[in-house]
C-alpha cells in the first residue's frame, strides 16, 4: 500500500488561511521573580512575567526609607536580559544583565528625571 502526502500539501493551500498571527496568551506567560541590589543600595523588586521572548512586568523601587512603583519592559536572549525600569519619580534605567542559575549580575545607567546620569552594577537573584 503506498500513501501519498502530495494531496496533503494541496489541502493545507486550499484551507488554511495565509496570514496566521500568534497572539500570545497571557494565561501560559512564565511567570518569575527579580530581586535587584544596586550600587547605591536601592533595591528593586519585580514580579514580571515572559511571552515570546519580551518581558513585562511590575513592582518596587526602595531607596532609604522610601518606596515608590516602577514598571519594567524587557527582552530575553539566551542567558542575558535587557530590561528598561520606570520609576514613578521619573528615574528611568536601563539594565544589561547576564544570568547563571538564579543569580543575576550587570551594569546599568539611571537617567534622572533633571537630566543628571549615573552609571553602576547590579546584582541579585531571578527566581523563575
Amino acid at each position: 500500500m503506498d500513501i501519498s502526502m502530495d494531496s496533503y500539501d494541496e489541502f493545507i493551500r486550499e484551507n488554511v488561511p495565509a496570514n496566521i498571527v500568534a497572539v500570545p496568551d497571557v494565561k501560559t506567560a512564565e511567570t518569575s521573580r527579580l530581586r535587584l541590589s544596586l550600587l547605591d543600595n536601592s533595591r528593586i523588586y519585580l514580579l514580571l512575567s515572559q511571552a515570546e521572548g519580551s518581558i513585562f512586568g511590575q513592582g518596587n523601587i526602595t531607596q532609604g526609607n522610601s518606596t515608590g512603583p516602577v514598571e519594567a519592559v524587557g527582552m530575553l536572549q539566551a542567558n542575558k536580559l535587557s530590561l528598561d525600569v520606570t520609576a514613578s519619580a521619573g528615574e528611568f534605567y536601563k539594565f544589561s544583565l547576564a544570568a547563571e542559575g538564579s543569580s543575576v549580575l550587570g551594569d546599568y545607567s539611571l537617567a534622572m528625571p533633571d537630566g543628571e546620569r549615573r552609571n553602576g552594577t547590579a546584582q541579585g537573584k531571578w527566581e523563575i
